[in-house]
């Protein structure tokens, strides 16, 4: 509890502040982008939970080597796993699925709820001995004997701490949170080693009902994947100082405001794009083989998913297949990673040194 204990003496740098400014600024629009994404909500939190799922499994567990194909097909809910990473896999599916639900049941920061989660992500994955609280030893008065307790005591003092703070409203939240998943990770509550998926994901749903919904329409472990070993080392560093109440825990609550930024810079970009296609009279086949012209001369699938999250699989592959007949495109290679390549040459515009040499004979 050395970070919840000493928050109100962490001093907070001016950049810092600043960040919080620019978040809160850009959190203002937040009903705006409700109202907007209202109508496709389940939709687009079906999509978020699939992408949410795999990005949170390549950021934590990259090291369980489970074929893309098998992966995308492990999404669906007839799919039976076959070993301990299948497991793992569908059960980190099973807790996005639920995160992004909009009727699910509000989480509720206790000792109970973070048992139960933690038994959700690895059940048929870890023993139920290993999902177990950990034990701590106190000395009695006595020379000769001792009083062994759970560690889960030492939680639920800890989250007693954060909730006053809450309802007191001192602190901003995210800071707040992330003091909390610092104390919680570095106390070893449980006896598996490696918490860090654990925390994050405390983390992640606890800043989604702080009301930072940016969450809900873009992918937040999609982002962090491409910055894991930053955040990763950063974790690292709120260790150094922790047990004598001096954690640094700046450089890491610097890196999350970015990381909201970021993610509410890409939100305000995709509402945008979503206003755009609602405004279209074109087909949205149409509208695929405009944006397939402005991608590179290789591309994806998943680089059209990013600039249109709400049309359909199919319609994205009717558009390839139909470019593909007009010999306008070709595969290269098969399955969820496959590339495609350009054909043509796209017409380059004049530059503006070439448009002025006239010719004036």
């Amino acid at each position: 509890m050395n970070c919840i204990n000493n928050i109100s003496r962490t001093p907070i740098p001016s950049d810092v502040t600043m960040l919080s400014l620019q978040l809160y600024y850009q959190m203002g629009r937040n009903e705006v982008y409700q109202k907007l994404f209202s109508k496709d909500e389940v939709f687009l939190s079906l999509q978020l939970s699939y992408r949410e799922a795999y990005a949170f499994y390549k950021c934590f567990f990259s090291e369980l080597k489970i074929p893309e194909s098998r992966l995308k097909t492990l999404q669906l809910d007839s799919t039976v796993a076959n070993n301990k990473a299948e497991h793992l896999y569908k059960n980190i599916l099973r807790i996005f699925r639920v995160i992004h639900d909009k009727d699910a049941q509000k989480f509720h920061l206790n000792t109970t709820e973070i048992s139960d989660l933690a038994k959700i992500l690895y059940v048929n994955y870890l023993s139920s001995d290993k999902l177990s609280f950990q034990k701590l030893e106190r000395s009695k008065h006595s020379l000769l004997t001792s009083e062994i307790t759970s560690k889960r005591e030492l939680l639920e003092e800890l989250i007693k701490k954060v909730d006053e703070m809450h309802k007191q409203k001192q602190f901003e939240p995210m800071m707040l949170d992330l003091n909390f998943i610092v104390d919680w990770l570095h106390m070893d509550i449980f006896k598996f080693e490696e918490q860090r998926p654990l925390a994050t994901l405390i983390l992640y749903i606890l800043l989604l009902q702080e009301n930072f919904i940016v969450t809900r329409y873009v992918s937040f472990f999609e982002k962090l994947l491409l910055n894991i070993k930053e955040y990763q080392s950063l974790l690292d560093k709120t260790r150094f100082g922790w047990s004598e109440g001096f954690s640094e825990i700046m450089p890491l609550l610097r890196f999350m405001l970015k990381m909201y930024l970021s993610l509410y810079q890409q939100l305000y970009e995709q509402a945008r794009d979503y206003e755009y296609e609602n405004s279209l009279e074109i087909s949205k086949s149409d509208y695929i083989e405009n944006t397939i012209d402005k991608l590179n001369d290789v591309f994806s699938k998943e680089d059209i998913r990013l600039k249109h999250p709400l049309i359909s699989d199919s319609t994205i592959n009717r558009t390839l297949k139909r470019m593909q007949e007009e010999n306008k495109i070709r595969p290269l290679g098969k399955g969820r990673s496959a590339k495609w390549i350009k054909l043509y040459q796209k017409e380059k515009k004049p530059k503006i040194q070439e448009q002025l040499n006239f010719d004036l004979e």
